[in-house]
């Protein structure tokens, strides 16, 4: 061992490796990473921020490599409104893509290798989200998912409504407060969510998945405040819109924005600009179903009354065009109503003579015929045992008989028979 070889305290140490880097590294440079470790918490308590760049494997999704950054005071009022301007955020978040102007350098009491970030590309981040976006859209295009959910019937009256958003966010408020202004009624199952960071992914899916179960909820309705393109990048998410487009339930979304479509807003049934038009879009749904019944029942009442109307009127006219017809009729066959009347009188005089006549007939016949007139004329009438005697051959000598003459009756005995 040379007892003569420099010994660097660890100070000094630190402070050679700095001297280093930065002659290795004497200019500015641009980082590309993601932002991880941001503790959005911690922001305003702090002069400067810190957080880390991390890079990963595209293939399998792993931390592949990690840079302690720090961005200090007098940079970020710069720096947040060059994002502002660029409508990408005003602050980071973990995840978000960043291509930053740094200076490479080492903090000697820790002797850490850090960036400290100068400036940052705000066109980087917006073209990363923009590919990834491009990305999921081609995907749900080709497996046919951005229709699914708008194939589904709207109900006429979609009173039951299952709400995704913060509570008492911006979104939850404003939507609630539409609803009540309405006083129609409406029952909201609501499941609370997160609209920002990185649990938006599996809160939204899991409460889609809740309300595909429910058997009473007729829509399901997506909302959260305003936000930057960056905000509401957690809305352009693939998981999210395939569980929107295998949901049996028509979704509506709204999401804050004016200009700016999410990936969730083309897959569900409908999207409006903010979570009060999505429940102004409701109340106009119901209140015109309410005004499309009452226009029925007025054309109802109406078309009634004058259906009535006509059919009175047009019993008023049979009524008087009968009354005519038949006086017209009257007079037009008075003559052939007289003649019919006069022959048919004829014709009954005539009728009934003939029956006096043919009575009269009967009655001279019956009287010609009376076995009382014939034994007037000396006819007489012989009975054996009741009957009258018709055959000779039927009497036997010895039989009582008994003969009936216009004056009385004779009885005889039979002695003797004989047949000419």
């Amino acid at each position: 061992m040379n007892a003569q070889q420099k010994t660097y305290t660890v100070f000094e140490l630190n402070n050679k490796i700095k001297r280093v880097l930065e002659i290795s590294f004497p200019d500015l440079i641009w980082v590309r990473g993601e932002i991880t470790g941001f503790d959005k918490s911690k922001e305003k308590s702090y002069k400067h921020i810190y957080f880390q760049l991390q890079e990963k494997d595209p293939d399998k999704d792993q931390i592949i490599s990690k840079v302690p950054t720090v961005i200090f005071n007098n940079d970020i009022t710069q720096i947040w409104q060059k994002l502002q301007e660029a409508n990408v955020a005003t602050a980071f978040r973990d995840g978000m893509e960043v291509r930053v102007l740094c200076k490479v350098s080492v903090y000697p009491p820790y002797g850490e290798y850090r960036l400290i970030i100068k400036d940052i590309d705000p066109e980087f981040t917006l073209g990363k989200l923009a590919r990834t976006r491009e990305m999921i859209i081609q995907y749900l295009k080709n497996k046919g998912l951005l229709e699914r959910n708008k194939k589904i019937p709207l109900p006429l009256v979609p009173q039951s409504i299952g709400l995704i958003t913060q509570i008492n966010s911006e979104g939850y408020n404003d939507f609630l407060s539409k609803l009540r202004e309405s006083n129609l009624g409406f029952k909201v199952k609501f499941f609370n969510s997160s609209v920002q960071g990185k649990n938006v992914e599996s809160e939204v899916c899991a409460a889609l998945d809740y309300f595909n179960q429910q058997q009473d909820v007729d829509v399901v309705v997506i909302t959260r405040g305003g936000g930057a393109k960056t905000d509401l990048s957690w809305f352009d998410n693939k998981k999210i819109a395939e569980r929107i487009a295998f949901l049996e339930i028509p979704v509506l979304t709204g999401i804050g924005h004016k200009t700016d479509y999410t990936i969730v807003d083309m897959t569900a049934f409908s999207s409006e600009q903010t979570p009060s038009a999505v429940a102004a879009f409701l109340v106009d749904r119901v209140k015109n179903f309410l005004q499309n019944i009452n226009e029925l029942s007025v054309d109802i009442v109406y078309g009634t009354k004058n259906y009535l109307k006509s059919a009175l009127q047009q019993l008023k006219e049979v009524k008087d065009q009968t009354g005519r017809e038949s006086l017209l009729f009257l007079q037009r066959d008075k003559e052939k109503v007289e003649r019919i009347q006069v022959y048919f009188s004829l014709y009954c005089q005539d009728f009934f003579k003939s029956i006096k006549d043919t009575i009269n007939n009967y009655k001279s016949n019956i009287n010609i015929l009376d076995p009382v007139n014939t034994l007037q004329r000396g006819f007489s009438i012989t009975k054996i045992e009741g009957e009258t005697i018709k055959n000779i051959q039927k009497v036997k000598k010895g039989q009582n008989m008994v003969t009936t003459v216009s004056e009385g009756e004779i009885e005889s005995r039979v002695n003797t028979t004989k047949v000419q």
